[in-house]
């Protein structure tokens, strides 16, 4: 690690740099020696290490004392092949070459341990007394979950709205909950000026640029586990940009390592709902400028509800850098890929978790992405975070009387 760069104005700067650039107060990216890093880290580095974990990647990440890392399984999720093929023949294309990247299954059943992981390394090296951080739901489980493996206390802000399973997690974890009576962006506001004033480690995703780096282990193990084959698409469920954002640093790290030889091209995924970053987007393409505007965000993938993205500018240039894209599309078919993939796949994902297959589909139908074209959709979170969504998705079960010949005649329906 060399220092930081601003996202915003470019500036860069040394290690003493607190969370945002002080000249602009623009996030930050941080910086690598990537020269040292392609001479000590060839491909061979990795074919023998047993740490199947995010920590594999640890001579990658702006962290050195793995002695305070959380003993959890972090990372190294499944990738799975998808086999079957989705609608009818006439109506929609087979799917192409798609993997699933199953994130749920991380210690907190969400992608957002991979963030949580490196800022609390980060925070404990910083010999912070508490962590405190606002979220939907899954970034505050995750940083409470892990928190709670080492000792750490924890304050999490969360709006009324949060679903009552991710409040849960907060609560068995032991974390300090404050539930508002606003949205995400207010428990967000009011987290930054807490921390600010006891002085309390800031965890909050678009803030911490210590959350990205965690996320590009993503990236990392794709590439490993596709034999440093490169798919041609990832594409990922969007709310704050921060995982994107990640995502785009983690692909450039490798390739910046000569350790791949291309560049994926990303598919933002948001709620029609919920799409500030697929606004801001379109925005650029037409007039070459970055403007993150707010929306009223009300999608039913509460992880990917948010007003403003915080982490905006940075998931814009990571798109447009790939010659991705950013789509949007319905509550109602991010609930029929929740069904269908799990159906199909066997995966069971949240609402904002399977957005990526949403918008993956939507594109293979109109052509965008190629059925020959290689593609991972990223499913970030698990669909017992959820339950209504799910029961909302696949429909009740129908009440049978206990008795053998009625139970044969619903069968026979």
């Amino acid at each position: 690690m060399e220092g930081f760069k601003c996202i915003h104005c470019e500036k860069e700067w040394t290690k003493d740099v607190d969370y945002v650039c002080p000249s602009c107060q623009g996030n930050l990216d941080i910086v690598y020696d990537y020269s040292s890093w392609a001479k000590k880290y060839p491909r061979s580095y990795w074919k023998d290490n047993r740490d199947f974990s995010i920590w594999r990647y640890a001579p990658f990440l702006p962290v050195s004392d793995l002695t305070k890392a959380p003993r959890l399984q972090i990372g190294w999720t499944p990738l799975y092949k998808m086999e079957n093929k989705m609608g009818s023949k006439k109506d929609n294309p087979a799917w192409g070459k798609l993997y699933l990247k199953d994130d749920g299954r991380n210690p907190s059943a969400s992608f957002k341990d991979r963030a949580s992981a490196v800022a609390l390394v980060h925070a404990r090296e910083q010999k912070a007394s508490r962590v405190v951080g606002a979220s939907t739901g899954n970034a505050g489980a995750s940083m409470a979950c892990l928190a709670a493996s080492v000792g750490m206390p924890t304050t999490i802000f969360v709006p009324h709205t949060a679903p009552q399973a991710k409040i849960a997690q907060l609560l068995i974890f032991g974390a300090q909950v404050i539930m508002i009576e606003g949205t995400y962006d207010e428990a967000f506001d009011l987290c930054f000026q807490i921390a600010q004033e006891y002085g309390w480690y800031n965890r909050n995703t678009g803030y911490n640029p210590y959350t990205r780096e965690g996320k590009k282990t993503c990236a990392f193990e794709i590439c490993e586990q596709l034999d440093w084959k490169v798919p041609d698409w990832v594409f990922v469920s969007v709310g704050d940009g921060n995982i994107i954002s990640g995502l785009w640093k983690g692909f450039q790290d490798l390739y910046q390592c000569k350790l791949i030889d291309r560049l994926p091209k990303l598919g933002s995924v948001q709620s029609t709902l919920s799409n500030a970053i697929t606004q801001a987007v379109e925005h650029y393409l037409t007039h070459k400028k970055i403007e993150i505007r707010p929306v009223q965000a009300r999608t039913s993938a509460d992880s990917i509800s948010v007003d403003m993205p915080r982490d905006g500018v940075a998931a814009v240039k990571a798109i447009v850098a790939s010659q991705g894209q950013a789509v949007s599309v319905t509550d109602e078919e991010i609930l029929d890929g929740m069904k269908e993939i799990a159906q199909k796949g066997g995966v069971f994902g949240e609402p904002a978790g399977v957005a990526s297959f949403a918008g993956y589909k939507k594109l293979l139908t109109e052509g965008i992405v190629g059925k020959e074209e290689t593609a991972v959709c990223v499913i970030t979170g698990n669909g017992l975070k959820d339950v209504p969504s799910a029961i909302k998705a696949a429909g009740k079960p129908t009440v049978v009387p206990a008795e053998l010949e009625k139970i044969k005649k619903y069968i026979g329906k």
